[in-house]
């Protein structure tokens, strides 16, 4: 049996545990929350374990509100059509949806479990988003399983209108300020090649790694098939830039790149996109290479740039959206 106290906004353990009995049966497991976010429309990750094991069975993502349920039920959707188009899910890599429950307490999507540790642990261990060596692995991690996800062809479809979301979103001047950094930005990046599947929201938190491998992914519910591959690549680089300063107090220089002090909010992909060292020259390379990203060199800051607006245009959490509006339209200008 599972015995558990209810914190405010967690989800319902005993609920959990019965939608778990109709896969599992009987057999006596223990429930983990191992994740809850913090936007406005959260969800919780639970994992089951069967007591005695030392990996957890299945995998039962929870929504705790009407506008989280919409997401999971998206992910759910996304990873049984990439089932369809690639059963082995990218090398195994990707978990596989075994059923969407909608319940009294909430939408509760079921699934294997992804295995490995996420890369955000080591991104976050003293100085290594400092040593050269460390970010250039953690690079070529994220580029080799890209590679594996963008092969998967489906036909293009058009990209959002960046320019209009931004607007729309913010009526104050914000929006069109940001709307046509945006949209010049993406006029110089020029013509992509499209038509693949691309996850969305590919970031240190949503990878997963045994040793320097890839080993899982998660969080799928911003797939998009038909998409450009850039995306992905400019997604983890402007997520790995953001917090290079994190651990390092206010003024004072980042351990490994010359010129960078902690700041103001946004302070490291500023330095980014003023082109300056080795770190540069990596995200420049990433984000202009590999399969469906071959751009010219002198591109990787308008992707960048557009990878702002897109953050700004379709982030959950406001104040998060708001921060990389008013970062786009000041560095833009």
């Amino acid at each position: 049996m599972t015995t558990s106290t209810r914190l405010p906004g967690s989800p319902d353990l005993v609920a959990v545990e019965a939608v778990l009995r109709q896969h599992l049966g009987a057999r006596s497991l223990r429930l983990a929350i191992v994740a809850m976010s913090r936007d406005d429309n959260p969800k919780a990750v639970v994992m089951a374990t069967q007591p005695g094991a030392r990996t957890p069975v299945l995998a039962v993502k929870v929504a705790l509100t009407p506008g989280a349920a919409r997401s999971v039920r998206a992910e759910a959707a996304a990873l049984e059509r990439l089932a369809e188009l690639d059963p082995g899910l990218v090398g195994g890599t990707v978990p596989r949806a075994v059923a969407l429950h909608d319940t009294a307490t909430g939408t509760m999507l079921v699934t294997t479990v992804s295995h490995g540790r996420p890369l955000s642990v080591d991104y976050h261990r003293w100085h290594h988003t400092g040593r050269r060596r460390a970010v250039e692995a953690d690079f070529d991690a994220a580029a080799a399983w890209l590679a594996e996800l963008h092969g998967v062809a489906v036909p293009p479809v058009s990209e959002p209108d960046c320019g209009a979301l931004l607007s729309s979103r913010w009526p104050d001047g914000l929006g069109d300020a940001a709307a046509q950094v945006c949209r010049d930005s993406r006029e110089r990046v020029g013509e992509l090649d499209t038509g693949h599947v691309t996850h969305g929201d590919f970031w240190c938190g949503n990878i997963l790694r045994s040793g320097l491998r890839v080993t899982g992914v998660v969080d799928w519910e911003h797939t998009r098939f038909g998409s450009a591959p850039l995306w992905d690549r400019v997604r983890f680089a402007l997520a790995y830039t953001l917090y290079l300063d994190r651990h390092t107090r206010a003024g004072a220089p980042v351990h490994g790149h010359a010129g960078l002090r902690a700041g103001a909010w946004g302070e490291p992909v500023r330095h980014l996109l003023r082109g300056e060292g080795w770190y540069a020259d990596r995200v420049a390379a990433f984000v202009t290479s590999g399969p469906g990203c071959e751009l010219p060199a002198r591109t990787w800051r308008d992707a960048l740039l557009v990878g702002l607006g897109q953050a700004a245009a379709t982030s959950d959490e406001p104040d998060f959206a708001r921060a990389h509006a008013l970062l786009l339209a000041e560095v833009g200008s």
